[in-house]
């Protein structure tokens, strides 16, 4: 599941990664392929074929402050395929940092960016659990609220 934080400027990543630098857990990188035939991922010489399990998302407005949250918990299914399809693509090479206040938490900030030859362009920044949370149990909510008052 993932929670995005809504309309908050991408120009401020690298401040926010800066800011919690101490708390990164793990980075991940991988090539991510879109073609007009689907959507692939490719790590450690794997491809796989992202197959899209869309769900309903949720809106929680002036979460904390003025932030807005939408929880989306659509997620893609990932199948090892040994061949890319599709006439036209669009290839980018990611590199996904996870940060994590606590090592225990089922929760992480995760800030992923574009590698343009040398330079790193934030194009995306959200909340990621790897199993559906409740945003308003009391320990969660602590914890986003603590990235975001930071973010703030």
């Amino acid at each position: 599941m993932k929670i995005y934080i809504n309309n908050l400027n991408l120009d401020i990543m690298d401040k926010i990664s800066e800011l919690f630098k101490e708390n990164l857990n793990k980075t991940n990188n991988y090539i991510e392929l879109y073609t007009n035939e689907g959507i692939y991922h490719i790590e450690d010489n794997i491809i796989y074929f992202l197959d899209i399990n869309d769900k309903d998302i949720q809106k929680f407005e002036k979460y904390y402050n003025n932030f807005t949250l939408i929880v989306d918990m659509s997620f893609y299914n990932k199948k090892t395929t040994s061949s890319i399809h599709g006439e036209t693509h669009i290839s980018l090479q990611i590199i996904e940092k996870y940060y994590k206040l606590d090592i225990f938490s089922p929760i992480s900030l995760v800030i992923k960016y574009n590698l343009n030859k040398t330079k790193l362009i934030p194009i995306d920044i959200y909340f990621e659990s790897y199993k559906d949370i409740n945003i308003n149990d009391v320990f969660i909510k602590k914890e986003i609220i603590e990235f975001l008052s930071v973010i703030n």
